[in-house]
This record gives structure tokens, sequence and C-alpha cells, in this order.
């Protein structure tokens, strides 16, 4: 079948469990209940091939000033055909249009892509991966303000919905927390918002909780961790590029956002 015979859609979340399977072909970890956070709150962008859902993207809005470009899936028979291009653009003029700046996280591959429709980097990501030794930990009240400041635009409602999730769990200091939840994989912890003195010590109390394999995704100014990871066990996983359109630097306070919720939710 040619790409003239694809359909261009919005869809609904009577898609949710076709694009989970996109997302389960490409080994990435996220949940149906991740998938569900784009379908409410955001757009989620698809080809179908009748009713075979071969391609996404979707667009997260965070308040009125940006949002999240991410789940950009394409299945192993429809890649390298432009899809994934003509949805990222599609999902960037969405955020664009609405007056607010497109953000992404992108792996090497498709950096040059994204450069190629307008997004600059702004930064760098690592995520790195090991193991928890699942210790009964205590857990505390997030601060959603603090996420705020730090990442930029109110995302509480993000925030929530992992939080309310079976088995995640929350880790505070005084001006910061993490949060630890449960991908598809391998659990996750993400995002840590913290001064460098209560850094080490939340990551320490999420890793300790974790039964299992566990990724976070550490940026740039969170580079002093790398050490503290490396010593519980942690090998660095895949690289990332966090770029942009509309903006010319991070918005918030970079330096107290640590690691990321994730490359598709920023």
């Amino acid at each position: 079948m040619t790409i003239e015979n694809l359909r261009l859609m919005r869809l609904d979340a009577e898609w949710a469990s076709r694009a989970l399977l996109l997302s389960d072909e490409a080994g990435w970890n996220q949940t149906q209940e991740d998938w569900e956070v784009f379908f409410r709150y955001g757009a989620v962008l698809g080809f179908a091939e009748g009713d075979r859902l071969v391609a996404t993207a979707a667009a997260l809005p965070y308040g009125e000033s940006l949002g999240w470009v991410s789940m950009v899936l394409v299945t192993s028979a429809w890649r390298r055909r432009g899809l994934a291009t003509e949805l990222v653009r599609e999902c960037t003029g969405l955020l664009r249009s609405a007056g607010r700046a497109a953000l992404l996280d992108a792996a090497p591959a498709a950096a040059p892509i994204y450069a190629g429709l307008g997004y600059v980097a702004l930064s760098t990501m690592e995520r790195w991966e090991g193991s928890g030794s699942g210790e009964s930990v205590p857990t505390s009240t997030v601060t959603y303000q603090l996420d705020g400041e730090a990442f930029g635009a109110d995302r509480s409602f993000l925030l929530q919905n992992f939080l309310a999730r079976a088995g995640s769990k929350g880790f505070s200091a005084p001006t910061g927390f993490t949060i630890l939840r449960q991908g598809r994989k391998t659990a996750h912890i993400g995002p840590l918002v913290a001064n460098a003195d209560e850094a080490g010590s939340l990551l320490e109390q999420a890793v300790a909780a974790v039964a299992g394999r566990v990724v976070i995704d550490v940026l740039a100014s969170g580079n002093f961790l790398l050490p503290g990871l490396r010593a519980l066990g942690f090998q660095r996983a895949r690289p990332f590029t966090r770029m942009a359109v509309g903006i010319s630097q991070l918005p918030g306070n970079s330096t107290r956002l640590l690691a990321a919720a994730g490359p598709e939710f920023g």
C-alpha cells in the first residue's frame, strides 16, 4: 500500500490500545496510563491503514507558554517514508498556532530531522539504567509548585496522574522531590527537582524503593549525580538532545530540574 492510502487523523481514546501496540513494538517503556495522559490532556495524531494504526505523534500542552512533542512512532513496515516527519510537523504546528513553544527530547538519529523542522538544541539528557533493592522506604508529599518553578510551566496534572498510579511513590526534601513510578518494562525515577544538597538523598531513596530494574533520565544540570549512579551500579543507556522551537533557552530554573519525567513528558 502507498502513503496516499493512509489517513492522517486526530485520534481519540478508542485508539489507545492500538497506540500501545506501537510503543511495545519499539520496546519503549510507556504504559496504557501514559498513553491515556496524551489522549486526555493533549492531542494524538496518527496515520492509519484501515483500522490499523501505523504511526503516531503527540502534542502535550503545559500551561499557555509551552508544550511537548513526543510518542513519535512508526511501525517497521512503514518507516523511512516521511510519516514521522509529517506528524512532528503537525504536532509542532498545533502548539505554535496556540502561541506555545514546542519542545522535545530527540534521540541522536532523529535530531537532524527535527533540526530541519526548525528545532534548535538547548541541552542534553542521558538515560541511565540500574537496579534497586526493594526496600520499604517511607514516602512523602510532593509539592507541585517546585516542579512548576523548575520546569517553567504548570504540569501538576501530570504529577498527580503519576502519583495516583498503583505502586507509585513520592519522595520529598525541603525544596525538592522526586517520583518513582512503574513503566511497561522498568520502573522510572523522575522528575527530580532539588538543589545539590538534597538530590543525592532523594535519588538514593527512590533507587532503594525499586524492586528490579529502573531508569532515570539525567539532564545536563544533574550531571553531578552520575558518580553516585555509577556507585549504585547504574550504566549509561542512551543520550538525548533537548530541542525547541519558539524559545532560545530552557524555560524555568533549569539548574534545579535534574532529571526529566521522561523524554515523552519533558
